[in-house]
């Protein structure tokens, strides 16, 4: 496998830890976990348009977000700890009462959303973000990139 040379791949673990940390301590993201798929893909991208193969752009994709989550003190949940019930007082809810969208009144037929064009919207919203998550994620480690 292909080696980052040590220099290059520390000042990337670390420009990586400070971004992690930062969206966390900034409310961007919920938990230290928010943007480890996005950085890894943003990184697995970088190094294979550096000539890296994929399969190890992607192993070192893979530990660098590892140590750097862990540099952090990031500690992953239990499974149980993961789902919907423990939160929420130990109650399954399995019937949604407003629409997901704009939070009117379902009607009987529909489950999560009032109609196509609430469906369309929020896929839409969600789109938005994840892209433009990914690019702002692109574009912090470009600065490593160049820098490192």
């Amino acid at each position: 496998m292909a080696r980052l040379r040590k220099r290059r791949r520390e000042a990337i673990l670390q420009a990586i830890v400070v971004v992690i940390r930062e969206d966390w301590a900034e409310g961007i993201t919920p938990t230290l976990f928010g943007h480890e798929g996005t950085l890894r893909a943003c990184l697995r991208s970088g190094l294979c348009l550096q000539g890296l193969p994929w399969p190890d752009a992607n192993r070192a994709a893979v530990e660098i977000v590892t140590e750097a989550l862990n540099r952090t003190g990031a500690k992953r949940p239990a499974w149980k700890e993961g789902q919907p019930e423990h939160t929420d007082g130990g109650v399954i809810r399995d019937t949604r009462l407003r629409c997901a969208n704009c939070e009117r009144p379902l009607p009987p037929e529909h489950k999560t959303y009032c109609g196509k064009l609430c469906y369309d919207a929020m896929r839409a919203r969600q789109a938005y973000h994840d892209n433009t998550e990914r690019e702002r994620m692109r574009n912090r480690l470009k600065l490593v990139y160049n820098a490192a």
